[in-house]
């Protein structure tokens, strides 16, 4: 597929996996799969359970997580996931943090599977704190950290007021300063009359995704969509520009970049990049911002 060659350059994903020698050695992935008469293993993106059967197995293949979702929960993918993970490593090294210590980064609603920290903790050995207000999202992002070890870089912070994103947290945190935050926002706008089936200006230009729709709804949408949800955290980030280095967050509609980008320059916010993730037939953007003059963001 032509966006598997714009994936990142060290994304592993860039190689297909072999699902046929994965599907043997895997038994809760084997028993989701078809065999086509070809010998190739078919899987069925617009399944959800086959969904999660496949993202736990790449988890625990390439990754070594082990990794269960709530009931009913978003079911990140893969590929996607670690693009951003990716990126973030380049704005990190491009800025010159990667001198200190420790890497501490901000997870803006985790999910029940905590795949953003569980990913940067074990792949970079980051210090993640990551943010959550469902209860059971909180519960099972808990238990995915302790059954893979990794509490001396993970901690689950409970937000208690969905509408407060940084302040409570960082009021816990006073003596913590951020090298970066990320965030995959709801994307669509729940104060739509069908907020699921709206459409985008450049919809009818792409291939549509494969993957079926996983997620409670408000894991999926909130007022005003992924713009105004972004547009929270860039006022928010204008009251604490110090505590974190690098503010990002994904974008799920191109439409979306340029409005966020109109917002970024409203408040005088200049320091900015942007990046694309390609995986599949699915594209997402990236945006990036930053009040630091000690180095200029690339995109």
């Amino acid at each position: 597929m032509k966006n598997k060659r714009l994936m990142h350059p060290r994304n592993i994903f860039r190689t297909p996996p072999d699902y046929t020698a994965l599907a043997i050695k895997y038994k809760d992935f084997r028993k989701v799969c078809k065999l086509e008469l070809t010998g190739k293993v078919y899987i069925d993106y617009r399944n959800e359970a086959t969904l999660r059967a496949l993202t736990q197995m790449l988890l625990e293949e390439y990754f070594q997580l082990h990794v269960e979702f709530a009931p009913g929960s978003l079911v990140p993918t893969l590929p996607l996931r670690l693009n951003y993970i990716l990126w973030l490593e380049d704005l990190i090294a491009s800025a010159k943090l990667t001198a200190a210590a420790e890497i501490h980064g901000i997870d803006i609603g985790c999910g029940s599977s905590c795949i953003y920290s569980l990913l940067a903790a074990r792949k970079n050995s980051w210090h993640m704190h990551a943010l959550e207000s469902n209860d059971s999202n909180f519960t099972y992002a808990q238990s995915n950290v302790a059954s893979n070890k990794l509490e001396e870089f993970i901690e689950i912070y409970k937000q208690t007021d969905k509408q407060i994103i940084f302040k409570d947290f960082f009021n816990a945190k006073p003596d913590v300063n951020f090298h970066f935050c990320l965030c995959n926002p709801p994307f669509y706008d729940s104060s739509l009359p069908n907020p699921f089936n709206a459409r985008t200006r450049n919809e009818d230009k792409r291939t549509p995704p494969h993957n079926c729709h996983t997620g409670h709804n408000e894991e999926l949408a909130c007022v005003g969509g992924e713009v105004q949800f972004v547009q929270r955290i860039i006022e928010d980030s204008a009251l604490y520009p110090q505590r974190v280095c690098i503010y990002t967050s994904m974008l799920g509609h191109k439409s979306s970049v340029a409005r966020v980008m109109d917002i970024l320059s409203k408040k005088l916010i200049s320091n900015v990049c942007t990046t694309e993730f390609c995986q599949g037939n699915t594209t997402r953007w990236g945006i990036a911002w930053s009040f630091s003059s000690d180095f200029k963001l690339q995109n």
